[in-house]
C-alpha cells in the first residue's frame, strides 16, 4: 500500500509565497530568497528553509538561463563564478556554526548602504574589475551558503559597472545557477537535505514553475531604465528586510 503525504496546513500560503518569489526572480534574475526566506520561516525552521530555497532557485535559474544565455560573457563572469563556488561550501558551515543574527546584520547593513548610494545617482566605477569580481564572488558565495542571499552583492556590482539589461540577466543567472549547484552538493554532504525538505519541494515546485514563467514574460516587457530602477529598489528592500528580521530576533 502506498503512503499518501499529509497536506501541510500552511500549503496554500507557502505556494503563494513561492509563486511571488518565482515571479520576482523571473523579472530581475534575483530576489527569490528575499521574498521567500522571511515568509517561509514563519512556519518552517531556517535549516529546512535555506536548502529548500537554494534548490528552488536552482530550477528558476535554469528557466531564466534558457531565455538569456546568449548574453553571458564568460570572460567577465568566470572569476566571479569560480570565487563564489569556492566560498559557497564555507557558507554552509556558517549556517551551522555562526550566529544567524550577526550574519544578517552585516549583510543587510552593507546592502542597504550600497544600494542607497547608487539610488542617489552615485556610482564608484571599479577599474580593476577582475579583482572586483573575485571579491564580490567570495562574499556572495558565503551569503548563498549561509542565508541563501547570493544575488544582491552581485546585482549591486553589475549595476555599479553599468551592465545592460541582457548582460545583467545572463551573467547573474549563469553565476547563480552554478553557485546553487555547488551549494546543493555541500548541503548533501552536510546532511541538510532530509526527508522533510524533499516532501516540501514536491508541494512547492508547481508554484515555482508558474511564477518564474510569468516573471520571464513580464521582464521582457521592461525597458532598460525601468529595469535598472526596479533592480536597485529590490536590492534596497532586500537589505532593509534582512536588517529588520535580524534586529527583531535580538
Amino acid at each position: 500500500m502506498h503512503m499518501i503525504m499529509e497536506i501541510p496546513s500552511w500549503l496554500g500560503f507557502g505556494m503563494l509565497v513561492i509563486l511571488l518569489a518565482g515571479f520576482i526572480q523571473g523579472v530581475t534574475s534575483f530576489g527569490f530568497a528575499l521574498v521567500s526566506l522571511p515568509l517561509l520561516t514563519l512556519f518552517l525552521p531556517l535549516r529546512q528553509v535555506v536548502p529548500l530555497i537554494v534548490i528552488l532557485s536552482f530550477f528558476t535559474n535554469i528557466a531564466i538561463f534558457i531565455n538569456c544565455y546568449k548574453h553571458v560573457v564568460i570572460r567577465k563572469i568566470g572569476l566571479l563564478t569560480l570565487s563564489g563556488i569556492v566560498a559557497a561550501p564555507l557558507g554552509s558551515y556558517l549556517l551551522l556554526y555562526v550566529n544567524e543574527t550577526a550574519l544578517k546584520i552585516a549583510a543587510g547593513g552593507l546592502i542597504v548602504l550600497s544600494s542607497a548610494v547608487m539610488m542617489s545617482g552615485k556610482t564608484f566605477q571599479v577599474t580593476r574589475e577582475r579583482l572586483g569580481f573575485v571579491t564580490v564572488g567570495l562574499a556572495s558565495g558565503l551569503l548563498n551558503g549561509s542565508i541563501s542571499m547570493s544575488g544582491p552583492p552581485v546585482a549591486l556590482f553589475l549595476s555599479n559597472q553599468g551592465t545592460d539589461k541582457g548582460a545583467f540577466r545572463g551573467n547573474l543567472t549563469f553565476y547563480a545557477l552554478l553557485l546553487n549547484a555547488v551549494t546543493i552538493i555541500s548541503y548533501i554532504y552536510g546532511g541538510l537535505l532530509d526527508e522533510a525538505v524533499s516532501e516540501t519541494l514536491v508541494w512547492l515546485i508547481p508554484a515555482m514553475i508558474a511564477g518564474v514563467l510569468l516573471g520571464i514574460w513580464a521582464g521582457g516587457k521592461l525597458n532598460e531604465a525601468v529595469f535598472k530602477k526596479l533592480t536597485l529598489i529590490l536590492i534596497l528592500v532586500s537589505g532593509c528586510w534582512t536588517l529588520w528580521t535580524a534586529i527583531k530576533g535580538l
